[in-house]
């Protein structure tokens, strides 16, 4: 929104946190809650699948890694009045990929 951040969640806090005022005053306190359960479960995912990358990269656990995940849309409406949305994965700040898709308006 904006080049915003909207929310925010980390494995030590363990908690979805809005870092828009208008989020946290229009949104009711079930939708961080629920937001806070998805987190978690993401955040179990994101352990198994960094133990497969550091596996298959021959990375051992001596060294710290971090696998970032952050998504958004470009807000750039598309001629055929599409949205380009964008799912990156980076680790320690290097992109291992990038998938791009294309989301139509509703």
């Amino acid at each position: 929104m904006n080049n915003r951040q909207i929310d925010y969640y980390d494995s030590v806090d363990k908690k979805k946190i809005p870092k828009q005022d208008w989020m946290r005053d229009k949104l009711p306190a079930d939708y961080w809650e629920k937001g806070t359960q998805s987190r978690k479960s993401k955040e179990q995912w994101f352990k198994v699948n960094v133990d497969i990358l550091m596996n298959r990269m021959r990375h051992n656990n001596t060294d710290v890694h971090i696998l970032q995940w952050r998504h958004g849309c470009e807000i750039d409406k598309q001629p055929d009045g599409t949205l380009k949305f964008i799912k990156d994965y980076l680790n320690v700040n290097q992109q291992l990929f990038q998938a791009q898709c294309l989301g139509f308006l509703s």
